[in-house]
Protein backbone atom coordinates (compact mmCIF):
# COMPACT_ATOMS: atom_id res chain seq x y z
CA UNK A 1 0.00 0.00 0.00
CA UNK A 2 1.71 3.23 -0.71
CA UNK A 3 1.30 5.94 1.79
CA UNK A 4 2.19 9.16 -0.66
CA UNK A 5 -1.39 10.18 0.08
CA UNK A 6 -1.92 9.56 3.47
CA UNK A 7 1.42 11.34 3.98
CA UNK A 8 0.55 14.21 1.58
CA UNK A 9 -2.58 14.81 3.59
CA UNK A 10 -0.61 15.51 6.56
CA UNK A 11 1.98 17.69 4.78
CA UNK A 12 2.04 21.09 6.25
CA UNK A 13 2.28 22.97 3.14
CA UNK A 14 -0.25 21.00 1.27
CA UNK A 15 -2.08 22.19 4.13
CA UNK A 16 -1.39 25.76 3.92
CA UNK A 17 -2.63 25.31 0.48
CA UNK A 18 -5.99 23.80 0.86
CA UNK A 19 -6.62 26.47 3.45
CA UNK A 20 -5.87 29.18 0.80
CA UNK A 21 -8.29 27.67 -1.64
CA UNK A 22 -10.81 27.19 0.53
CA UNK A 23 -11.31 29.84 3.40
CA UNK A 24 -11.66 33.02 1.18
CA UNK A 25 -11.83 35.49 3.67
CA UNK A 26 -8.21 34.63 3.98
CA UNK A 27 -7.41 35.85 0.41
CA UNK A 28 -9.70 39.48 1.36
CA UNK A 29 -7.12 41.95 0.53
CA UNK A 30 -8.03 45.30 3.13
CA UNK A 31 -7.27 48.55 2.56
CA UNK A 32 -4.81 49.88 4.26
CA UNK A 33 -4.58 53.89 4.45
CA UNK A 34 -1.54 56.67 4.09
CA UNK A 35 0.39 56.49 7.04
CA UNK A 36 0.15 60.05 9.09
CA UNK A 37 3.70 60.53 9.16
CA UNK A 38 4.30 60.29 5.36
CA UNK A 39 1.64 62.88 4.73
CA UNK A 40 2.73 64.88 7.56
CA UNK A 41 6.33 65.19 5.40
CA UNK A 42 4.37 65.89 1.94
CA UNK A 43 5.40 62.41 0.46
CA UNK A 44 3.26 62.56 -3.20
CA UNK A 45 1.31 59.18 -3.06
CA UNK A 46 0.78 57.76 -6.60
CA UNK A 47 -1.78 54.97 -7.57
CA UNK A 48 -0.21 51.92 -8.80
CA UNK A 49 -2.09 51.18 -11.98
CA UNK A 50 -1.39 54.60 -13.05
CA UNK A 51 2.03 54.20 -12.73
CA UNK A 52 2.13 50.85 -14.30
CA UNK A 53 0.13 52.51 -17.20
CA UNK A 54 3.24 54.85 -17.71
CA UNK A 55 5.69 52.76 -20.19
CA UNK A 56 9.81 53.80 -18.52
CA UNK A 57 11.87 54.92 -21.45
CA UNK A 58 15.21 54.67 -20.79
CA UNK A 59 17.62 57.40 -22.10
CA UNK A 60 19.96 55.75 -24.72
CA UNK A 61 23.75 55.13 -24.27
CA UNK A 62 25.95 53.39 -26.14
CA UNK A 63 27.62 49.89 -24.89
CA UNK A 64 31.31 48.84 -25.47
CA UNK A 65 31.93 46.56 -28.28
CA UNK A 66 32.82 43.93 -27.30
CA UNK A 67 31.08 44.51 -23.69
CA UNK A 68 33.44 44.52 -20.70
CA UNK A 69 36.91 43.65 -22.54
CA UNK A 70 39.27 46.21 -21.43
CA UNK A 71 41.53 48.56 -23.88
CA UNK A 72 44.75 47.25 -23.24
CA UNK A 73 43.14 43.70 -24.58
CA UNK A 74 41.64 45.17 -27.75
CA UNK A 75 43.07 44.15 -31.04
CA UNK A 76 42.21 48.00 -32.73
CA UNK A 77 42.91 51.44 -32.31
CA UNK A 78 42.00 51.77 -28.76
CA UNK A 79 45.18 49.69 -27.79
CA UNK A 80 47.69 51.94 -25.81
CA UNK A 81 50.34 50.17 -27.36
CA UNK A 82 48.27 50.69 -31.21
CA UNK A 83 50.99 51.85 -33.45
CA UNK A 84 49.78 52.90 -37.35
CA UNK A 85 53.48 51.61 -38.84
CA UNK A 86 53.19 47.80 -39.21
CA UNK A 87 56.59 46.01 -37.32
CA UNK A 88 57.79 42.76 -37.59
CA UNK A 89 57.53 40.75 -34.24
CA UNK A 90 59.78 38.02 -32.94
CA UNK A 91 58.53 35.89 -29.83
CA UNK A 92 59.33 32.94 -27.87
CA UNK A 93 56.18 30.87 -30.41
CA UNK A 94 58.72 32.23 -33.56
CA UNK A 95 59.19 29.26 -35.83
CA UNK A 96 61.82 29.88 -38.01
CA UNK A 97 62.38 28.35 -41.29
CA UNK A 98 66.04 28.25 -41.12
CA UNK A 99 66.15 27.94 -37.24
CA UNK A 100 69.32 29.28 -35.52
CA UNK A 101 70.74 30.72 -38.88
CA UNK A 102 67.94 32.45 -39.72
CA UNK A 103 68.19 33.69 -35.94
CA UNK A 104 71.96 34.74 -36.48
CA UNK A 105 70.99 37.22 -39.07
CA UNK A 106 68.21 38.87 -37.77
CA UNK A 107 70.40 39.59 -34.24
CA UNK A 108 73.58 40.12 -36.53
CA UNK A 109 75.45 37.27 -34.52
CA UNK A 110 78.01 34.74 -35.74
CA UNK A 111 77.84 31.39 -34.32
CA UNK A 112 80.60 29.04 -33.19
CA UNK A 113 81.01 25.46 -32.64
CA UNK A 114 81.91 24.81 -29.13
CA UNK A 115 82.28 26.67 -25.21
CA UNK A 116 84.56 29.26 -25.03
CA UNK A 117 87.61 28.34 -24.20
CA UNK A 118 88.06 29.91 -20.33
CA UNK A 119 84.40 28.67 -19.56
CA UNK A 120 84.88 25.23 -21.38
CA UNK A 121 87.75 25.02 -19.04
CA UNK A 122 85.57 26.19 -16.03
CA UNK A 123 83.41 23.02 -17.01
CA UNK A 124 85.95 20.50 -16.72
CA UNK A 125 87.05 21.87 -12.81
CA UNK A 126 83.35 20.58 -12.21
CA UNK A 127 83.65 16.71 -12.85
CA UNK A 128 81.28 15.01 -10.11
CA UNK A 129 82.27 12.38 -8.06
CA UNK A 130 79.79 9.54 -6.90
CA UNK A 131 77.88 11.27 -4.36
CA UNK A 132 77.21 14.35 -6.64
CA UNK A 133 75.86 11.87 -9.61
CA UNK A 134 74.03 9.90 -7.25
CA UNK A 135 72.20 13.04 -6.13
CA UNK A 136 71.56 14.72 -9.48
CA UNK A 137 69.98 11.46 -10.64
CA UNK A 138 67.87 11.39 -7.75
CA UNK A 139 66.84 15.08 -8.54
CA UNK A 140 65.80 13.74 -11.86
CA UNK A 141 63.93 10.71 -10.82
CA UNK A 142 61.43 12.95 -7.92
CA UNK A 143 60.28 14.92 -11.22
CA UNK A 144 60.05 11.73 -13.60
CA UNK A 145 59.29 9.19 -11.58
CA UNK A 146 58.04 10.38 -8.14
CA UNK A 147 56.05 13.02 -9.23
CA UNK A 148 51.81 11.92 -9.05
CA UNK A 149 50.34 14.34 -11.01
CA UNK A 150 48.67 11.99 -13.35
CA UNK A 151 47.23 13.72 -16.58
CA UNK A 152 45.66 12.44 -19.61
CA UNK A 153 48.91 12.94 -22.49
CA UNK A 154 48.65 13.90 -26.02
CA UNK A 155 48.99 11.11 -28.56
CA UNK A 156 52.57 10.35 -29.47
CA UNK A 157 53.77 11.40 -32.73
CA UNK A 158 56.21 8.92 -34.79
CA UNK A 159 58.16 10.75 -37.23
CA UNK A 160 59.29 7.34 -38.95
CA UNK A 161 55.96 5.93 -38.64
CA UNK A 162 53.76 9.18 -38.96
CA UNK A 163 50.35 6.46 -39.92
CA UNK A 164 50.82 4.94 -36.43
CA UNK A 165 47.85 5.93 -33.79
CA UNK A 166 49.31 5.18 -30.80
CA UNK A 167 47.21 4.88 -27.40
CA UNK A 168 46.74 7.93 -25.01
CA UNK A 169 48.78 7.67 -22.07
CA UNK A 170 48.49 8.92 -18.54
CA UNK A 171 51.59 11.04 -16.78
CA UNK A 172 52.59 14.21 -15.93
CA UNK A 173 52.72 17.14 -18.18
CA UNK A 174 55.73 18.37 -20.18
CA UNK A 175 55.36 21.67 -18.72
CA UNK A 176 55.21 21.05 -15.25
CA UNK A 177 58.50 18.26 -16.02
CA UNK A 178 60.98 21.07 -17.06
CA UNK A 179 60.16 23.86 -14.72
CA UNK A 180 60.03 21.15 -11.73
CA UNK A 181 63.80 19.87 -13.57
CA UNK A 182 65.10 23.62 -13.26
CA UNK A 183 63.88 24.06 -9.71
CA UNK A 184 65.51 20.18 -8.34
CA UNK A 185 68.78 21.75 -10.38
CA UNK A 186 68.62 24.80 -8.90
CA UNK A 187 68.21 23.75 -5.20
CA UNK A 188 71.00 20.72 -5.65
CA UNK A 189 73.22 24.04 -6.47
CA UNK A 190 72.23 26.09 -3.95
CA UNK A 191 73.27 22.53 -1.38
CA UNK A 192 76.77 21.94 -2.91
CA UNK A 193 77.53 25.65 -2.83
CA UNK A 194 76.08 26.80 0.64
CA UNK A 195 79.47 26.71 1.85
CA UNK A 196 80.65 29.45 -0.79
CA UNK A 197 80.36 33.09 0.36
CA UNK A 198 79.35 34.63 -3.69
CA UNK A 199 76.25 32.45 -3.31
CA UNK A 200 74.84 35.36 -1.81
CA UNK A 201 75.63 37.33 -4.66
CA UNK A 202 73.23 35.92 -6.91
CA UNK A 203 69.64 36.54 -7.56
CA UNK A 204 67.20 34.38 -9.27
CA UNK A 205 63.61 35.45 -10.88
CA UNK A 206 61.23 33.60 -12.41
CA UNK A 207 59.15 34.18 -15.67
CA UNK A 208 60.67 37.42 -16.87
CA UNK A 209 59.88 39.44 -20.36
CA UNK A 210 62.14 41.18 -22.33
CA UNK A 211 61.57 43.68 -24.98
CA UNK A 212 63.40 46.07 -27.64
CA UNK A 213 63.04 47.36 -30.64
CA UNK A 214 65.15 48.09 -33.47
CA UNK A 215 64.94 49.98 -37.46
CA UNK A 216 66.65 47.96 -40.45
CA UNK A 217 68.11 50.27 -43.20
CA UNK A 218 65.28 49.41 -45.55
CA UNK A 219 62.54 50.88 -43.05
CA UNK A 220 61.33 48.07 -41.20
CA UNK A 221 60.61 48.17 -37.45
CA UNK A 222 61.70 45.00 -35.71
CA UNK A 223 60.33 44.07 -32.54
CA UNK A 224 62.15 41.61 -30.40
CA UNK A 225 60.07 39.96 -27.52
CA UNK A 226 61.74 37.21 -25.57
CA UNK A 227 60.01 35.34 -21.88
CA UNK A 228 62.28 32.91 -19.94
CA UNK A 229 61.36 30.78 -17.23
CA UNK A 230 64.04 31.72 -14.88
CA UNK A 231 66.79 34.37 -14.94
CA UNK A 232 70.05 34.36 -12.62
CA UNK A 233 71.23 38.21 -12.23
CA UNK A 234 74.78 38.78 -10.44
CA UNK A 235 76.29 41.64 -8.31
CA UNK A 236 79.28 41.69 -10.65
CA UNK A 237 78.74 41.11 -14.55
CA UNK A 238 80.34 37.92 -16.30
CA UNK A 239 83.45 38.99 -17.77
CA UNK A 240 83.92 38.24 -21.89
CA UNK A 241 84.27 35.57 -23.66
CA UNK A 242 86.88 37.21 -26.13
CA UNK A 243 89.44 39.36 -26.27
CA UNK A 244 88.63 42.89 -28.42
CA UNK A 245 90.99 41.69 -30.81
CA UNK A 246 88.80 38.64 -31.57
CA UNK A 247 85.85 41.05 -31.40
CA UNK A 248 86.83 43.53 -34.35
CA UNK A 249 88.08 40.36 -36.53
CA UNK A 250 84.06 39.49 -36.73
CA UNK A 251 83.77 42.45 -38.98
CA UNK A 252 85.44 40.40 -41.78
CA UNK A 253 83.36 37.60 -41.53
CA UNK A 254 80.22 37.21 -43.47
CA UNK A 255 76.22 36.56 -41.99
CA UNK A 256 74.13 33.69 -43.00
CA UNK A 257 72.73 33.61 -46.23
CA UNK A 258 68.63 33.55 -46.93
CA UNK A 259 68.61 34.33 -50.60
CA UNK A 260 66.14 33.89 -52.44
CA UNK A 261 63.83 34.36 -48.95
CA UNK A 262 64.08 37.55 -46.96
CA UNK A 263 64.90 37.81 -43.59
CA UNK A 264 61.16 38.84 -42.81
CA UNK A 265 60.25 35.07 -43.23
CA UNK A 266 58.16 33.49 -40.81
CA UNK A 267 57.75 36.61 -38.79
CA UNK A 268 54.69 38.18 -37.33
CA UNK A 269 53.15 41.15 -38.74
CA UNK A 270 51.29 43.35 -36.66
CA UNK A 271 50.49 46.87 -34.94
CA UNK A 272 50.36 46.19 -31.29
CA UNK A 273 54.02 46.57 -29.66
CA UNK A 274 55.82 48.41 -27.68
CA UNK A 275 58.55 51.06 -28.38
CA UNK A 276 60.57 51.77 -25.09
CA UNK A 277 63.09 49.05 -23.86
CA UNK A 278 62.26 46.52 -20.76
CA UNK A 279 64.64 44.79 -18.61
CA UNK A 280 63.27 43.31 -15.61
CA UNK A 281 65.84 44.75 -13.11
CA UNK A 282 66.43 48.27 -12.34
CA UNK A 283 69.59 49.67 -11.47
CA UNK A 284 69.12 50.32 -8.60
CA UNK A 285 68.89 46.72 -7.39
CA UNK A 286 72.25 44.86 -6.00
CA UNK A 287 72.28 42.25 -8.15
CA UNK A 288 71.10 43.42 -11.63
CA UNK A 289 73.68 41.85 -14.21
CA UNK A 290 72.16 38.80 -15.76
CA UNK A 291 74.23 36.16 -15.76
CA UNK A 292 72.30 33.02 -17.08
CA UNK A 293 69.67 32.44 -18.54
CA UNK A 294 67.02 28.93 -18.35
CA UNK A 295 64.72 28.99 -21.64
CA UNK A 296 62.21 26.04 -21.54
CA UNK A 297 59.55 24.62 -23.76
CA UNK A 298 56.95 23.15 -22.28
CA UNK A 299 54.76 22.12 -25.24
CA UNK A 300 54.04 18.77 -26.05
CA UNK A 301 53.92 19.66 -29.82
CA UNK A 302 57.30 18.72 -31.73
CA UNK A 303 60.28 21.66 -32.47
CA UNK A 304 62.97 21.06 -34.48
CA UNK A 305 66.02 21.36 -32.45
CA UNK A 306 67.26 24.60 -34.40
CA UNK A 307 64.29 26.65 -33.49
CA UNK A 308 64.63 25.30 -29.62
CA UNK A 309 68.27 26.89 -30.37
CA UNK A 310 66.77 29.89 -31.94
CA UNK A 311 64.28 30.47 -29.32
CA UNK A 312 67.59 30.85 -26.67
CA UNK A 313 69.51 32.78 -29.13
CA UNK A 314 66.22 35.05 -29.68
CA UNK A 315 66.62 35.47 -25.15
CA UNK A 316 69.92 35.92 -24.60
CA UNK A 317 70.13 38.70 -27.42
CA UNK A 318 66.81 40.43 -26.14
CA UNK A 319 67.93 40.34 -22.52
CA UNK A 320 71.54 41.72 -23.41
CA UNK A 321 70.38 44.40 -25.85
CA UNK A 322 67.78 45.53 -23.00
CA UNK A 323 70.51 45.90 -20.69
CA UNK A 324 72.75 47.23 -22.78
CA UNK A 325 70.54 50.36 -23.16
CA UNK A 326 69.64 50.12 -19.91
CA UNK A 327 73.25 51.29 -19.06
CA UNK A 328 74.29 53.29 -22.42
CA UNK A 329 71.33 54.48 -23.77
CA UNK A 330 69.41 53.67 -26.73
CA UNK A 331 71.78 55.96 -29.20
CA UNK A 332 74.58 54.05 -28.37
CA UNK A 333 75.58 51.64 -31.27
CA UNK A 334 79.22 49.92 -30.34
CA UNK A 335 79.09 49.07 -26.91
CA UNK A 336 82.01 50.23 -25.12
CA UNK A 337 82.08 47.02 -23.01
CA UNK A 338 80.40 43.81 -24.15
CA UNK A 339 77.76 42.34 -22.28
CA UNK A 340 77.94 38.84 -21.58
CA UNK A 341 75.66 35.88 -20.22
CA UNK A 342 75.02 31.87 -20.50
CA UNK A 343 71.88 30.38 -21.66
CA UNK A 344 70.37 26.72 -21.01
CA UNK A 345 67.65 26.15 -23.65
CA UNK A 346 65.85 22.75 -22.33
CA UNK A 347 63.10 20.71 -22.88
CA UNK A 348 61.86 17.25 -20.55
CA UNK A 349 64.20 15.18 -21.95
CA UNK A 350 67.32 17.23 -23.32
CA UNK A 351 69.35 20.49 -21.96
CA UNK A 352 71.80 22.56 -24.36
CA UNK A 353 73.89 25.05 -23.16
CA UNK A 354 75.28 27.78 -24.70
CA UNK A 355 77.37 31.37 -24.38
CA UNK A 356 76.56 35.28 -25.62
CA UNK A 357 78.18 38.08 -26.02
CA UNK A 358 76.62 41.23 -27.04
CA UNK A 359 79.28 44.01 -28.82
CA UNK A 360 77.16 46.05 -31.19
CA UNK A 361 73.81 47.31 -31.11
CA UNK A 362 73.76 48.77 -34.93
CA UNK A 363 71.50 45.94 -36.58
CA UNK A 364 70.40 48.38 -39.62
CA UNK A 365 73.20 46.80 -41.50
CA UNK A 366 75.26 43.23 -41.60
CA UNK A 367 78.55 45.08 -41.80
CA UNK A 368 80.64 45.98 -38.96
CA UNK A 369 80.94 44.40 -35.36
CA UNK A 370 78.43 41.42 -35.18
CA UNK A 371 77.55 40.07 -31.73
CA UNK A 372 78.59 35.92 -30.72
CA UNK A 373 77.41 33.11 -29.59
CA UNK A 374 79.34 30.04 -28.79
CA UNK A 375 76.88 26.76 -28.47
CA UNK A 376 77.72 23.59 -26.89
CA UNK A 377 77.43 21.28 -29.39
CA UNK A 378 73.98 19.10 -30.08
CA UNK A 379 71.76 19.27 -26.62
CA UNK A 380 72.76 16.72 -23.90
CA UNK A 381 70.23 14.04 -23.27
CA UNK A 382 69.02 13.29 -19.54
CA UNK A 383 69.06 9.95 -19.64
CA UNK A 384 68.58 7.13 -22.12
CA UNK A 385 65.06 6.21 -21.06
CA UNK A 386 62.90 6.82 -17.97
CA UNK A 387 59.36 4.75 -16.90
CA UNK A 388 58.01 3.37 -14.14
CA UNK A 389 58.92 -0.22 -15.38
CA UNK A 390 62.77 -0.09 -15.80
CA UNK A 391 63.38 3.26 -13.78
CA UNK A 392 66.25 5.62 -14.84
CA UNK A 393 68.65 4.13 -17.42
CA UNK A 394 71.14 5.66 -18.87
CA UNK A 395 71.42 8.50 -16.18
CA UNK A 396 73.72 11.11 -18.06
CA UNK A 397 75.98 13.55 -15.31
CA UNK A 398 77.39 15.47 -17.80
CA UNK A 399 74.08 18.03 -17.97
CA UNK A 400 74.46 18.65 -14.45
CA UNK A 401 78.46 19.06 -14.51
CA UNK A 402 77.62 22.14 -16.87
CA UNK A 403 74.55 23.51 -15.03
CA UNK A 404 76.71 23.38 -11.70
CA UNK A 405 79.51 25.17 -13.71
CA UNK A 406 77.25 28.08 -15.31
CA UNK A 407 76.06 28.38 -11.97
CA UNK A 408 79.56 28.84 -10.16
CA UNK A 409 80.96 31.44 -12.95
CA UNK A 410 82.06 34.37 -11.26
CA UNK A 411 82.89 32.42 -7.98
CA UNK A 412 86.30 33.12 -6.38
CA UNK A 413 85.86 30.14 -4.68
CA UNK A 414 84.66 26.83 -6.53
CA UNK A 415 82.54 24.17 -3.92
CA UNK A 416 84.25 21.11 -3.19
CA UNK A 417 82.90 18.18 -5.10
CA UNK A 418 84.73 15.26 -3.56
CA UNK A 419 82.80 11.81 -2.50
Amino acid sequence: MRLSAVLRIQNEIYYRKRLWKNRRTLRKVHKFPTPQPLLDMGVEIHDALQVAANEFVPEPFDLPEPHGIPNEKRLDSRNPDWHDQEAYIVHKKSRLLEGDKHMCLLTKTVRYDGLPTALLEHVRLHTLGAAQQVAAKEALAQVHLYDCTQVKLPRKIDLTQPHMRFPREFGVPVYRKVSHVLASYHHLCEKLTSQVPDVMDRTRLSDVVSNVCFQKADGNTVVFTSEVDTLTTSKVPLSAFNTPEDVKATADMAMPDLYPAKYTLDLDKGHIYRMDDIYPVPRVALNQHPHTLHVTHPYHYFWFPKEKMARAILACFTFAAARARQLYGADTLTLPEPVALQCTYSDAETFGFLAYQLNTLDLSTDEGIKNQVWVAGEPHKLFESCNHIEGMVGHNPAVFQHFLAFYTNGFSQLPSLQS
